[in-house]
């Protein structure tokens, strides 16, 4: 999970949050399929997401797929038969493979602010964020003030239900168990650096 400033961002995750429950039957589904687009039709034919439109079903399905292809099987198998916790965490570590956007923003604030013990997350730290991005990625200064609000709402509450941040935004210590530390192995360091985690802490 590596930053270029050349690349463009992709600020669709508005559609859905973590959609824990959602992502789980999707990633059981694939174990059992090992196939994208049989997955697709199961999902959409047995309204899988219990969703009341075809539309609805479509458009949800159409944003969680692209984050659940950023797994491999072996981080799938864990979505579907971990913890709540570990859900949590591999959706979040989902969204960052696929959005380099809320990768960064986890990276270089949320842990930052962490290993400096500033456990407040502000406004102020987001706005600042995002200016700092603009300078480098025109696509942010183009975007309509209603969808700049959205995508600042939607970070802040994958946070939320990533158990990462609280209601009032301080920042909380990610504990990582032992499977997920190995799991996200293949990316380190920057697959713990999108967690509130004291490196350190995961080498020894």
């Amino acid at each position: 999970m590596t930053e270029t400033n050349s690349q463009v961002y992709i600020l669709s995750f508005t559609g859905a949050s973590l959609a824990i429950s959602e992502s789980v039957k999707i990633a059981e589904t694939y174990l059992q399929l090992r196939d994208w687009d049989a997955v697709k039709d199961k999902v959409k034919s047995e309204n899988l997401l219990q969703s009341r439109t075809q539309g609805s079903i479509q458009r949800v399905y159409q944003e969680l797929e692209p984050r659940l292809i950023e797994l491999n099987q072996e981080q799938l198998e864990l979505l579907v038969e971990g913890t709540i916790q570990e859900q949590k965490q591999l959706l979040w570590y989902a969204v960052c493979k696929r959005y380099a956007y809320t990768r960064e923003f986890a990276i270089e604030v949320i842990h930052e602010k962490f290993i400096r013990m500033d456990y407040e997350l502000t406004d102020f730290d987001y706005n600042a964020f995002y200016n700092r991005k603009a300078d480098w990625h025109e696509e942010l200064d183009q975007v309509a003030e209603t969808t700049r609000i959205k995508i600042k709402k939607r970070i802040f509450w994958m946070l939320k239900e990533a158990g990462l941040i609280t209601e009032d935004n301080i920042i909380i210590p990610a504990v990582l168990s032992k499977r997920m530390v190995e799991i996200l192995a293949l990316d380190a360091p920057s697959s713990y650096q999108i967690f509130p985690i004291s490196i350190s802490e995961i080498q020894r």
